[in-house]
């Protein structure tokens, strides 16, 4: 059975906060580790906050507190050791410490230069890394994905059937508060991907109301050329895998007919 949150949900911590942290603290992470010497006891706190849209609750009946984040080396290399607090409703206190190794790898982008990544242990592939840990309520710890697909936790998008995953492109919508569309006349490289995906949209939203037989919004029906309705649901069909259209009369409302007899 499937866990009943998506993957979005749920709380995480990852190398861009560690790369956020330590650039707050003067440091940079692909140079930490000529920073410390082994067996040192330096260390990096990470300043991170926790929330959470509960109040500081996991659940009905456990409490967080706050998360302290901390870089560190020792002989076998750079860890993450992350400890909090989890207060159950009983009064009982259960501090959690865990650790996860930072593994060095090449970045492919730049030659000579270096990424760091979170080892995953519980991976079964030989040398599994990620660079996300997403925090389970119901285990109380961080844990990598691969955790989570043993518990079933899947993306919005995995959860969805392909009718759904169709039809809705499960990303967020272009912002251009910040961005400018046009400049001197003409159109900009994200004015014009603003504009592609607008024309997207528009193009499920067609097709989603006339294959779910609704009510086309704004008399949509009327302005489409002839003929393109019903290649749009044909298009649909093939999309979602129907074999049938729905009903010309069920795309538009059913008029009451007056009788002009006299009483």
């Amino acid at each position: 059975m499937p866990y009943p949150k998506p993957i979005e949900s749920l709380l995480s911590f990852g190398t861009p906060e560690i790369t956020r942290g330590l650039r707050r603290k003067g440091y940079t992470l692909h140079k930490i580790d000529s920073v410390f010497s082994p067996g040192s006891g330096n260390y990096v706190e990470i300043p991170w906050e926790w929330t959470t849209t509960s109040g500081g609750y996991l659940n009905r009946t456990e409490r967080k507190s706050s998360c302290k984040v901390y870089v560190r080396k020792d002989t076998s290399g750079l860890y993450l050791d992350l400890q909090y607090t989890i207060s159950h409703q009983d009064g009982k206190k259960v501090p959690v410490s865990l650790r996860y190794d930072l593994v060095r790898r090449e970045s492919n982008l730049k030659p000579g230069t270096y990424r760091y990544y979170i080892q995953d242990p519980y991976s079964t592939q030989e040398g599994g890394i990620c660079t996300r840990l997403y925090f389970l309520p119901e285990l109380g710890e961080f844990v990598p994905r691969s955790i989570l697909a043993s518990w079933g936790v899947r993306y919005s998008q995995q959860r969805k059937g392909h009718k759904d995953r169709l039809l809705d492109p499960g990303r967020k919508n272009l912002s251009t508060r910040y961005r400018k569309t046009h400049y001197r006349g003409k159109e900009t490289p994200f004015g014009k991907r603003y504009r592609e995906i607008q024309e997207e949209d528009e193009y499920r939203t067609i097709l989603f109301y006339l294959g779910s037989g609704l009510v086309p919004l704004g008399s949509l029906s009327q302005d489409l050329p002839p003929g393109t309705e019903s290649e749009l649901l044909e298009e649909y069909c093939r999309l979602t895998g129907r074999k049938t259209l729905p009903s010309r009369g069920s795309l538009y409302p059913k008029t009451r007919k007056t009788s002009t007899r006299r009483r």
